[in-house]
């Protein structure tokens, strides 16, 4: 499927909306897809052990400020190094994102909404 029909199929299942993505619609239409996902409340201690089964999506606020704003902005977190301050990799779709594929935890943890899109756990080619 190319990027062109997952989008027109996310427009049909009202998953894009004038407002955004929707959580529960990006979840469904992975499900559908055979992503088996869901959108629910993951605390920010809980992102870690979440990353050592599948890639993660979260509610962010852009550029990740330090400044009480949290929310809205959807971002891939796609696995961690840790360390006292874990170092969280993303993919983030804004052109600040283009540059910028890692954050520190605890750089995301102010801008996190606690909503998140988890996906079953990957088998890594493991039957």
């Amino acid at each position: 499927m190319s990027v062109t029909e997952l989008l027109k199929l996310a427009v049909k299942h009202e998953v894009l909306t004038p407002r955004g993505a929707l959580h529960t619609g990006i979840a469904s239409l992975a499900t559908d897809l055979g992503v088996p996902a869901s959108a629910k409340p993951v605390p920010v201690e809980d992102l870690l052990a979440r990353l050592n089964d599948a890639p993660v999506i979260v509610s962010v606020t852009e550029q990740f400020p330090d400044d009480g704003r949290s929310g809205g902005h959807l971002v891939i977190l796609r696995g961690y190094e840790d360390g006292p301050d874990p170092t969280i990799f993303i993919r983030d779709p804004s052109a600040w994102g283009q540059t910028h594929d890692r954050i520190p935890l605890t750089r995301l943890s102010p801008s996190y909404t606690g909503r998140a899109i988890t996906f079953a756990p990957l088998n890594n080619g493991e039957s």
